[in-house]
């Protein structure tokens, strides 16, 4: 009995590691795309405060980076690689096109900057050389037929502006045009206070891809972020020149809106 008792815990044991190998099997690769100012307004409500570039970008969503994942969608996570001679890497040629989709927006970045660091956190944990990590971030955006995902939210009604907010549904329903089939996406939302729960800001779009980015797939359901409540009407803040206080020597963001109620001041308060 006791032997009998032992295989059964050696079964389950080796169950438990195969389903743990196989979840960080890499699966898919995820294309997060962000809002620019509602990237703006985390960067300058952060401690200490940091600024964006000026003019702040307002038409179109810009790339965070391409991240491998398992098949439940999780970003997979490596050692830091050591560094390739980035200067064959980034040709003209290659920065000319990263540079359209996939630019710095943080002050006083330089524009390989956040190339390496998504290399180094997130590439190298694919498998694949530098080259073929951004010659594939090129590819999958080359598949957006109308240049940026916000020309499709654009078709649907979808527009930056602080007096307008829309349902998770619209959105999600205005990306899936990018699809010949119905497929699922990631919303991720960053909150505007602590106290308002109807309003959130729409922060970053996922999309995900094959390994070799040649077409998209649904991305996992086990993974969907639960930032962008079903019930939370989603806005695209837009951007206003960032202002300087000397009094407190912190960089704030100017917004305003015309839909969201008052209520007590907060770092994320845009009234």
């Amino acid at each position: 009995m006791k032997k009998l008792v032992t295989f059964f815990l050696l079964v389950i044991l080796l169950l438990e590691i195969t389903i743990s190998v196989d979840s960080q099997k890499l699966t898919l690769l995820k294309f997060v795309l962000q809002w620019p100012p509602t990237y703006c307004i985390g960067l300058n409500s952060a401690a200490p405060p940091g600024r964006c570039k000026e003019p702040i970008l307002q038409h179109k969503l810009t790339l965070h980076g391409v991240w491998p994942a398992d098949q439940r969608g999780n970003s997979l996570t490596c050692p830091e690689p050591p560094d390739p001679n980035w200067n064959q890497v980034f040709t003209a040629a290659v920065e000319n096109q990263l540079m359209a989709f996939w630019p710095p927006l943080r002050e006083n970045s330089q524009k390989r900057d956040l190339w390496k660091h998504e290399w180094r956190a997130h590439g190298a944990c694919g498998g694949t050389t530098p080259q073929v990590y951004f010659n594939t971030a090129i590819k999958i955006n080359n598949m957006l037929q109308k240049g940026n995902l916000f020309n499709y939210l654009k078709t649907s009604g979808i527009i930056a502006c602080n007096s307008l907010s829309f349902a998770k549904k619209d959105i999600v329903d205005a990306i899936r045009k990018v699809f010949v089939q119905l497929l699922d996406v990631y919303l991720t939302c960053i909150p505007i206070d602590a106290t308002n729960k109807t309003h959130v800001y729409l922060s970053e779009v996922t999309l995900c891809t094959n390994l070799v980015g040649t077409s998209f797939i649904s991305c996992p359901i086990q993974a969907t972020p639960t930032s962008c409540s079903s019930g939370a009407r989603i806005m695209l803040p837009h951007p206003k020149p960032q202002c300087h206080d000397p009094k407190m020597d912190v960089t704030i963001a100017a917004f305003t809106t015309t839909e969201i109620p008052r209520r007590n001041k907060s770092r994320w308060d845009i009234s």
